[in-house]
């Protein structure tokens, strides 16, 4: 995987920031690119953009289940970046995986793409609308709203019905029931505003926003310009909130 500072080289040496994203699904080589190649030209010219996966758990997470096994990894890779020095950790994620343990664990911002859009939707708009890609995750969103503090922000939670691993070879499809669903989010449920469900649909916002004439929040995106943020401002998750777990004998 190229980072930015071996892509341009006149800007070697310039490089001040350092952020991880983790795609925390069983490694694939595939995916790993499309993040980068989507994420590259959204970052600042002296950001060091570094994605990887994790070599164990499951090949995509769509239930609370797949979080769980997936958890222990992110949390062995939110402990490795703190070390190494990067400056934040972005979880490439929509469900925010381990996001609470990560952040106990790490020294750095651990950003968390469902909350971060959430809370950019929030300050542009009245209601927004999730749009994800089963609706077997509809419950998950409206659990994370509430329990990040935006249960009066969202109007509904939609689906595409196609699964994470298909985003890819069905993207024409997806994009069109991205549309129709967010027109109906539009149109009977008052909504103002879009987030995409799913951090596979990194690259659809700006064409999808072209054609509704709101705001299409991508989580990927918005997640990069937080952590881009929270350095530059020298802010992090609060250790009153996110203390580091005590030391003891664990097992693993």
């Amino acid at each position: 995987m190229k980072s930015s500072s071996r892509e341009i080289p006149w800007i070697k040496g310039l490089i001040h920031l350092k952020i991880f994203i983790l795609v925390p699904i069983l490694k694939q080589r595939a995916f790993e690119e499309v993040t980068y190649n989507e994420l590259k030209p959204a970052a600042r010219d002296d950001v060091e953009l570094v994605v990887d996966s994790i070599v164990k758990g499951p090949a995509s997470i769509e239930s609370e289940y797949d979080e769980v096994l997936a958890a222990p990894w992110i949390v062995e890779k939110a402990a490795w970046a703190g070390k190494n020095s990067f400056d934040a950790m972005i979880i490439d994620c929509m469900g925010d995986p381990a996001l609470d343990a990560a952040r106990e664990i790490a020294n750095i911002p651990v950003i968390g793409p469902c909350q971060s859009s959430m809370a950019i939707a929030s300050t542009i708009s009245d209601r927004f609308t999730v749009v994800t890609v089963l609706k077997r995750l509809i419950p998950l969103f409206w659990r994370n709203a509430k329990r990040y503090g935006f249960e009066a922000k969202i109007a509904s939670v939609r689906s595409v019905e196609v699964p994470v691993l298909e985003l890819d070879e069905k993207r024409d499809e997806v994009k069109a029931t991205l549309l129709a669903e967010s027109k109906k989010a539009l149109d009977e449920d008052g909504a103002d505003t879009i987030i995409l469900g799913c951090t596979g649909m990194v690259g659809m916002a700006r064409e999808l926003q072209e054609a509704l004439k709101v705001p299409v929040v991508d989580p990927t995106i918005t997640s990069l310009k937080l952590a881009e943020a929270l350095v530059d401002m020298k802010l992090s998750h609060t250790k009153v909130v996110y203390p580091e777990p005590p030391p003891k004998e664990r097992r693993s």
